[in-house]
Protein backbone atom coordinates (compact mmCIF):
# COMPACT_ATOMS: atom_id res chain seq x y z
CA UNK A 1 0.00 0.00 0.00
CA UNK A 2 1.28 3.45 -0.84
CA UNK A 3 1.91 5.94 1.93
CA UNK A 4 -1.10 8.17 2.27
CA UNK A 5 -0.32 11.78 1.32
CA UNK A 6 -0.94 14.48 3.85
CA UNK A 7 -3.59 15.99 1.58
CA UNK A 8 -6.02 13.96 -0.46
CA UNK A 9 -6.37 14.71 -4.18
CA UNK A 10 -10.00 15.33 -3.40
CA UNK A 11 -9.43 17.75 -0.54
CA UNK A 12 -10.24 21.45 -0.95
CA UNK A 13 -7.14 23.55 -1.59
CA UNK A 14 -8.50 27.10 -1.49
CA UNK A 15 -7.00 29.02 1.42
CA UNK A 16 -8.81 32.01 2.96
CA UNK A 17 -6.42 34.31 1.10
CA UNK A 18 -7.21 32.54 -2.19
CA UNK A 19 -10.94 32.87 -1.57
CA UNK A 20 -10.55 36.57 -0.72
CA UNK A 21 -8.66 37.22 -3.97
CA UNK A 22 -11.30 35.37 -6.02
CA UNK A 23 -14.12 37.26 -4.28
CA UNK A 24 -12.53 40.67 -4.92
CA UNK A 25 -11.80 39.72 -8.53
CA UNK A 26 -15.42 38.71 -9.13
CA UNK A 27 -16.68 41.95 -7.57
CA UNK A 28 -14.45 43.94 -9.93
CA UNK A 29 -15.54 41.88 -12.96
CA UNK A 30 -19.20 42.50 -12.18
CA UNK A 31 -18.66 46.19 -11.45
CA UNK A 32 -19.89 45.88 -7.88
CA UNK A 33 -18.52 48.07 -5.10
CA UNK A 34 -16.35 46.13 -2.60
CA UNK A 35 -18.66 46.89 0.30
CA UNK A 36 -18.52 44.60 3.35
CA UNK A 37 -21.94 43.20 2.41
CA UNK A 38 -20.96 42.39 -1.20
CA UNK A 39 -17.58 41.02 -0.18
CA UNK A 40 -19.08 38.78 2.52
CA UNK A 41 -21.71 37.43 0.13
CA UNK A 42 -19.17 36.46 -2.52
CA UNK A 43 -16.60 35.19 -0.01
CA UNK A 44 -19.12 32.84 1.59
CA UNK A 45 -20.44 31.66 -1.77
CA UNK A 46 -16.97 30.83 -3.07
CA UNK A 47 -15.86 29.25 0.21
CA UNK A 48 -18.93 27.00 0.13
CA UNK A 49 -17.75 25.38 -3.10
CA UNK A 50 -14.34 24.28 -1.70
CA UNK A 51 -13.40 23.19 -5.21
CA UNK A 52 -11.41 19.95 -5.42
CA UNK A 53 -8.30 20.00 -7.56
CA UNK A 54 -9.39 17.09 -9.76
CA UNK A 55 -12.15 19.12 -11.41
CA UNK A 56 -11.63 20.79 -14.76
CA UNK A 57 -11.70 24.54 -15.23
CA UNK A 58 -14.96 24.18 -17.18
CA UNK A 59 -16.62 22.27 -14.33
CA UNK A 60 -15.52 24.81 -11.74
CA UNK A 61 -16.53 27.72 -13.98
CA UNK A 62 -19.98 26.17 -14.35
CA UNK A 63 -20.31 25.85 -10.58
CA UNK A 64 -19.30 29.46 -9.99
CA UNK A 65 -21.71 30.66 -12.69
CA UNK A 66 -24.59 29.00 -10.86
CA UNK A 67 -23.61 30.78 -7.66
CA UNK A 68 -23.56 34.14 -9.39
CA UNK A 69 -26.95 33.40 -10.99
CA UNK A 70 -28.27 32.71 -7.51
CA UNK A 71 -26.99 36.13 -6.46
CA UNK A 72 -28.66 37.78 -9.46
CA UNK A 73 -32.01 36.09 -8.80
CA UNK A 74 -31.91 37.01 -5.11
CA UNK A 75 -31.21 40.62 -6.09
CA UNK A 76 -34.13 40.49 -8.54
CA UNK A 77 -36.44 39.15 -5.86
CA UNK A 78 -35.33 41.88 -3.50
CA UNK A 79 -35.94 44.60 -6.11
CA UNK A 80 -39.37 43.22 -7.05
CA UNK A 81 -40.45 42.89 -3.43
CA UNK A 82 -39.19 46.39 -2.62
CA UNK A 83 -41.05 47.92 -5.59
CA UNK A 84 -44.24 46.06 -4.70
CA UNK A 85 -44.05 47.18 -1.08
CA UNK A 86 -43.41 50.82 -2.01
CA UNK A 87 -46.32 50.89 -4.47
CA UNK A 88 -48.68 49.21 -2.02
CA UNK A 89 -47.76 51.66 0.73
CA UNK A 90 -48.17 54.61 -1.63
CA UNK A 91 -51.49 53.26 -2.94
CA UNK A 92 -52.69 52.61 0.58
CA UNK A 93 -51.94 56.19 1.58
CA UNK A 94 -53.87 57.55 -1.42
CA UNK A 95 -56.83 55.29 -0.67
CA UNK A 96 -56.83 56.28 2.98
CA UNK A 97 -56.77 59.98 2.09
CA UNK A 98 -59.55 59.47 -0.47
CA UNK A 99 -61.75 57.66 2.04
CA UNK A 100 -61.22 60.46 4.57
CA UNK A 101 -62.21 62.97 1.87
CA UNK A 102 -65.35 61.00 1.03
CA UNK A 103 -66.44 61.08 4.66
CA UNK A 104 -65.99 64.87 4.90
CA UNK A 105 -67.50 65.96 1.56
CA UNK A 106 -71.13 66.08 0.45
CA UNK A 107 -70.78 67.99 -2.82
CA UNK A 108 -71.47 65.52 -5.70
CA UNK A 109 -68.74 67.02 -7.89
CA UNK A 110 -66.15 66.77 -5.11
CA UNK A 111 -67.24 63.22 -4.31
CA UNK A 112 -66.92 62.29 -7.98
CA UNK A 113 -63.35 63.66 -8.07
CA UNK A 114 -62.41 61.71 -4.94
CA UNK A 115 -63.94 58.53 -6.36
CA UNK A 116 -62.02 59.06 -9.58
CA UNK A 117 -58.78 59.37 -7.59
CA UNK A 118 -59.67 56.27 -5.58
CA UNK A 119 -60.40 54.24 -8.71
CA UNK A 120 -57.16 55.40 -10.35
CA UNK A 121 -55.17 54.46 -7.26
CA UNK A 122 -56.87 51.05 -7.08
CA UNK A 123 -56.12 50.39 -10.76
CA UNK A 124 -52.49 51.36 -10.16
CA UNK A 125 -52.16 48.98 -7.21
CA UNK A 126 -53.81 46.17 -9.20
CA UNK A 127 -51.40 46.76 -12.08
CA UNK A 128 -48.44 46.75 -9.69
CA UNK A 129 -49.59 43.49 -8.13
CA UNK A 130 -50.12 41.96 -11.58
CA UNK A 131 -46.67 43.06 -12.78
CA UNK A 132 -45.05 41.84 -9.57
CA UNK A 133 -46.83 38.50 -9.88
CA UNK A 134 -45.49 38.11 -13.41
CA UNK A 135 -41.99 39.09 -12.30
CA UNK A 136 -42.12 36.67 -9.38
CA UNK A 137 -43.32 33.88 -11.66
CA UNK A 138 -40.32 34.51 -13.92
CA UNK A 139 -38.05 34.54 -10.89
CA UNK A 140 -39.60 31.28 -9.69
CA UNK A 141 -38.80 29.69 -13.05
CA UNK A 142 -35.24 30.96 -12.72
CA UNK A 143 -35.00 29.54 -9.20
CA UNK A 144 -36.29 26.14 -10.39
CA UNK A 145 -33.64 26.10 -13.12
CA UNK A 146 -30.94 27.10 -10.64
CA UNK A 147 -32.01 24.36 -8.24
CA UNK A 148 -31.66 21.84 -11.05
CA UNK A 149 -28.24 23.22 -11.99
CA UNK A 150 -27.15 23.23 -8.35
CA UNK A 151 -28.01 19.55 -8.06
CA UNK A 152 -25.97 18.80 -11.18
CA UNK A 153 -23.03 20.90 -9.98
CA UNK A 154 -23.11 19.40 -6.51
CA UNK A 155 -22.93 15.95 -8.07
CA UNK A 156 -20.04 17.08 -10.27
CA UNK A 157 -18.10 18.60 -7.38
CA UNK A 158 -18.76 15.74 -4.96
CA UNK A 159 -18.26 12.78 -7.30
CA UNK A 160 -15.06 10.89 -8.09
CA UNK A 161 -14.78 11.08 -11.90
CA UNK A 162 -13.15 7.65 -12.24
CA UNK A 163 -15.40 5.38 -10.18
CA UNK A 164 -18.57 7.42 -9.84
CA UNK A 165 -18.36 7.11 -6.05
CA UNK A 166 -18.49 10.19 -3.85
CA UNK A 167 -15.22 11.97 -3.17
CA UNK A 168 -14.11 13.29 0.22
CA UNK A 169 -16.06 16.50 -0.22
CA UNK A 170 -19.19 14.48 -0.85
CA UNK A 171 -18.38 12.40 2.23
CA UNK A 172 -18.33 15.53 4.41
CA UNK A 173 -21.85 16.37 3.28
CA UNK A 174 -23.24 12.85 3.74
CA UNK A 175 -21.42 12.18 7.02
CA UNK A 176 -22.85 15.31 8.64
CA UNK A 177 -26.34 14.39 7.44
CA UNK A 178 -26.22 10.76 8.59
CA UNK A 179 -24.68 11.53 11.99
CA UNK A 180 -27.42 14.08 12.60
CA UNK A 181 -30.07 11.58 11.52
CA UNK A 182 -28.60 8.84 13.71
CA UNK A 183 -28.56 11.15 16.73
CA UNK A 184 -32.10 12.37 16.15
CA UNK A 185 -33.58 8.91 15.66
CA UNK A 186 -31.25 7.03 18.02
CA UNK A 187 -30.17 4.87 15.08
CA UNK A 188 -27.00 2.90 14.50
CA UNK A 189 -24.41 4.21 12.04
CA UNK A 190 -21.29 2.36 10.94
CA UNK A 191 -18.42 3.01 8.59
CA UNK A 192 -15.99 0.66 6.86
CA UNK A 193 -12.70 1.80 5.34
CA UNK A 194 -11.35 -0.58 2.72
CA UNK A 195 -7.85 -0.67 1.24
CA UNK A 196 -7.06 -2.86 -1.78
CA UNK A 197 -4.13 -5.10 -0.89
CA UNK A 198 -0.94 -4.92 -2.97
CA UNK A 199 -2.49 -2.42 -5.35
CA UNK A 200 0.94 -0.94 -6.08
CA UNK A 201 1.96 -4.30 -7.55
CA UNK A 202 -1.01 -4.12 -9.93
CA UNK A 203 0.13 -0.70 -11.14
CA UNK A 204 3.76 -1.81 -11.41
CA UNK A 205 2.92 -5.00 -13.27
CA UNK A 206 0.09 -3.93 -15.57
CA UNK A 207 0.30 -0.14 -15.63
CA UNK A 208 -1.84 2.62 -14.19
CA UNK A 209 -4.56 2.32 -16.83
CA UNK A 210 -5.23 -1.25 -15.76
CA UNK A 211 -5.00 -0.10 -12.15
CA UNK A 212 -7.76 2.40 -12.87
CA UNK A 213 -9.88 -0.36 -14.40
CA UNK A 214 -9.39 -2.43 -11.25
CA UNK A 215 -10.66 0.48 -9.15
CA UNK A 216 -13.71 0.90 -11.40
CA UNK A 217 -14.37 -2.85 -11.25
CA UNK A 218 -14.16 -2.98 -7.47
CA UNK A 219 -16.40 0.07 -7.13
CA UNK A 220 -19.01 -1.59 -9.36
CA UNK A 221 -18.87 -4.82 -7.35
CA UNK A 222 -19.25 -2.86 -4.12
CA UNK A 223 -22.22 -0.87 -5.42
CA UNK A 224 -23.95 -4.14 -6.29
CA UNK A 225 -23.71 -5.23 -2.64
CA UNK A 226 -24.77 -1.95 -1.02
CA UNK A 227 -28.30 -0.91 -0.20
CA UNK A 228 -29.75 2.23 -1.75
CA UNK A 229 -29.27 4.07 1.55
CA UNK A 230 -25.58 3.11 1.83
CA UNK A 231 -22.88 5.45 0.55
CA UNK A 232 -19.74 4.53 -1.37
CA UNK A 233 -16.82 6.95 -1.19
CA UNK A 234 -13.46 6.88 -2.89
CA UNK A 235 -11.49 7.78 0.21
CA UNK A 236 -7.99 7.80 -1.27
CA UNK A 237 -5.95 6.29 -4.09
CA UNK A 238 -6.93 2.65 -3.55
CA UNK A 239 -9.06 3.24 -0.48
CA UNK A 240 -12.84 3.16 -0.36
CA UNK A 241 -15.19 4.07 2.45
CA UNK A 242 -18.64 2.64 3.09
CA UNK A 243 -21.04 4.79 5.11
CA UNK A 244 -23.74 2.48 6.44
CA UNK A 245 -26.84 4.12 7.97
CA UNK A 246 -28.98 2.12 10.42
CA UNK A 247 -26.24 -0.53 10.57
CA UNK A 248 -24.47 -1.81 13.69
CA UNK A 249 -21.23 -3.82 13.77
CA UNK A 250 -23.05 -7.10 13.13
CA UNK A 251 -24.75 -5.63 10.08
CA UNK A 252 -21.44 -4.24 8.85
CA UNK A 253 -19.79 -7.64 9.35
CA UNK A 254 -22.50 -9.28 7.24
CA UNK A 255 -22.05 -6.69 4.47
CA UNK A 256 -18.24 -7.06 4.37
CA UNK A 257 -18.55 -10.85 4.25
CA UNK A 258 -21.04 -10.50 1.42
CA UNK A 259 -18.69 -8.15 -0.42
CA UNK A 260 -15.87 -10.70 -0.12
CA UNK A 261 -18.07 -13.43 -1.59
CA UNK A 262 -19.26 -11.30 -4.51
CA UNK A 263 -15.72 -10.05 -5.14
CA UNK A 264 -14.45 -13.63 -5.44
CA UNK A 265 -17.33 -14.59 -7.74
CA UNK A 266 -16.76 -11.53 -9.95
CA UNK A 267 -13.07 -11.74 -10.91
CA UNK A 268 -11.24 -9.12 -12.94
CA UNK A 269 -9.33 -10.16 -16.04
CA UNK A 270 -6.80 -8.27 -18.13
CA UNK A 271 -6.05 -9.86 -21.49
CA UNK A 272 -7.34 -13.22 -20.21
CA UNK A 273 -5.11 -12.96 -17.15
CA UNK A 274 -6.76 -12.98 -13.74
CA UNK A 275 -5.88 -9.99 -11.56
CA UNK A 276 -6.37 -10.93 -7.92
CA UNK A 277 -8.27 -8.31 -5.90
CA UNK A 278 -8.23 -8.63 -2.13
CA UNK A 279 -8.76 -6.06 0.55
CA UNK A 280 -8.25 -5.18 4.19
CA UNK A 281 -10.91 -3.29 6.09
CA UNK A 282 -11.47 -1.46 9.34
CA UNK A 283 -14.99 -1.03 10.71
CA UNK A 284 -16.33 1.27 13.42
CA UNK A 285 -19.77 2.06 14.80
CA UNK A 286 -20.70 5.56 15.95
CA UNK A 287 -20.51 5.93 19.72
CA UNK A 288 -22.86 8.09 21.74
CA UNK A 289 -20.10 10.45 22.85
CA UNK A 290 -18.22 10.93 19.56
CA UNK A 291 -18.64 12.82 16.31
CA UNK A 292 -18.49 11.43 12.80
CA UNK A 293 -14.82 12.23 12.25
CA UNK A 294 -13.83 10.40 15.44
CA UNK A 295 -15.65 7.34 14.09
CA UNK A 296 -13.68 7.62 10.83
CA UNK A 297 -10.40 7.81 12.73
CA UNK A 298 -11.19 4.62 14.63
CA UNK A 299 -12.15 2.82 11.41
CA UNK A 300 -8.95 4.05 9.75
CA UNK A 301 -6.82 2.83 12.63
CA UNK A 302 -8.57 -0.56 12.51
CA UNK A 303 -7.90 -0.80 8.77
CA UNK A 304 -4.19 -0.15 9.31
CA UNK A 305 -4.11 -2.85 11.98
CA UNK A 306 -5.63 -5.23 9.45
CA UNK A 307 -2.87 -4.34 6.97
CA UNK A 308 -0.12 -4.86 9.54
CA UNK A 309 -1.57 -8.15 10.81
CA UNK A 310 -1.33 -9.85 7.44
CA UNK A 311 -3.83 -8.16 5.10
CA UNK A 312 -6.92 -9.72 3.52
CA UNK A 313 -8.82 -9.38 6.79
CA UNK A 314 -11.24 -7.17 8.70
CA UNK A 315 -10.64 -5.52 12.07
CA UNK A 316 -13.51 -4.08 14.09
CA UNK A 317 -12.68 -1.02 16.15
CA UNK A 318 -13.24 -1.07 19.90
Amino acid sequence: MNERPMTSPHSPTLTPADIARVALKRLAELGLPPTPENYTKFYNAIAAIKSPTDKSDAELKSAYQVLFRVSDVLDGMSDTSETLLEDLVRGGEVMSQSLDALRSRSDPTAVKEVLSTLIESTDSVCQTVSNSHRDLQELKSAVDKIQSDLAINRKTLEQDPLTGALNRQGLEHMLAREVKRARRGQLALSVAIIDLDDFKQVNDRFGHLVGDKVLVHFASVTKAVLRESDVLVRYGGEEFLLLLPETDLNGARFLIDRLRQVNVKTPFFHQSQHVDIRFSAGVAELKIDENGHAMLIRADEAMYRAKHEGRDRVIFAD
